[in-house]
């Protein structure tokens, strides 16, 4: 089964790159400012869950007493 952050993540960069091609065949900037959105929270996904998930996969380490 698919995780469902790396579906967000996905969905984000779809999202930004259907934003950036409407803006570049409009020629609204309006249309642009959205894809770009869209890209730097993908990318905010990516960086900073992608780590806290990559993090709890970690076994804790043992203390030594």
């Amino acid at each position: 089964m698919v995780d469902r952050w790396a579906v967000f993540v996905i969905l984000e960069f779809v999202s930004a790159a259907i934003g950036f091609f409407w803006g570049f065949y409009t020629g609204k900037a309006l249309f642009l400012w959205i894809g770009g959105f869209f890209f730097s929270l993908g990318v905010f996904a990516a960086t900073r869950w992608g780590f806290d998930k990559w993090k709890q996969k970690q076994k804790p380490r043992k203390w030594k007493k």
